[in-house]
């Protein structure tokens, strides 16, 4: 079931199986030296959470490679705070 509330992680590789699984990355902000990873929250997106957890995911391994790739370049670049607006996102696919 979709919820209409983002869900939001800071973990970077975990970010990086869920956009190589297909989920949509709606955000990328930072607290600090933290990187947040917002996503639209769901029952499937924590599922495959759990699974990703449970060493029990399955995903192409080059996808997320490239994934991994991607996300490490976009918080490398980036220095925004929580409070400012994200030239990345808003709806945007890596």
């Amino acid at each position: 079931m979709k919820c209409n509330k983002p869900f939001e992680l800071n973990d970077f590789y975990s970010a990086a199986y869920l956009i190589a699984a297909g989920f949509e990355l709606k955000d990328v902000y930072r607290i600090g030296f933290q990187s947040m990873f917002v996503f639209d929250d769901s029952d499937e997106l924590k599922d495959h959470l759990g699974k990703f957890f449970a060493m029990q995911a399955s995903v192409n391994a080059a996808a997320y490679a490239q994934e991994i790739k991607k996300l490490k370049s976009i918080i490398h670049t980036q220095s925004n705070t929580k409070s400012e607006v994200n030239s990345y996102g808003k709806g945007a696919h890596i």
